[in-house]
């Protein structure tokens, strides 16, 4: 029977500290302790409440008032003025070919005349 006895104290022991730190290294979750007083129903939320925050409007948009730019009415242009060459009949020939003209330059249209019909 003495060997009973000594074998039975180690094999209790362990068995106490098996249990301790099986207890003690229960996962937080699994160690959840709740001490209260009932009142024979639950007294809770199905489901838990959050309130809800405020929804953040941003500040409108300011746009600058637009000003359009007065408008613009180019008049026509004029009619551009008939070109026109200086001949000198003596000696005969058109100005800048002669620098001279002893009988005065004659004004006369850069371009012929259309055809006759």
């Amino acid at each position: 029977m003495r060997i009973l006895d000594i074998l039975r104290r180690p094999l209790v022991l362990g068995a106490v500290v098996l249990t301790a730190i099986t207890a003690l290294a229960a996962t937080p979750a699994a160690a959840r302790v709740f001490v209260g007083i009932g009142l024979g129903f639950p007294v809770f939320a199905p489901y838990p409440y959050y309130p809800y925050y405020p929804y953040y409007y941003a500040p409108p948009a300011y746009y600058p008032p637009y000003y359009a730019a007065p408008t613009v009415v180019a008049q026509p242009a004029a009619p551009a003025p008939a070109q026109s060459w200086y001949y000198c009949d003596n000696p005969k020939g058109y100005y800048p070919y002669l620098q001279s003209c002893s009988s005065g330059w004659r004004q006369v249209p850069a371009t012929p005349p259309g055809p006759t019909q």
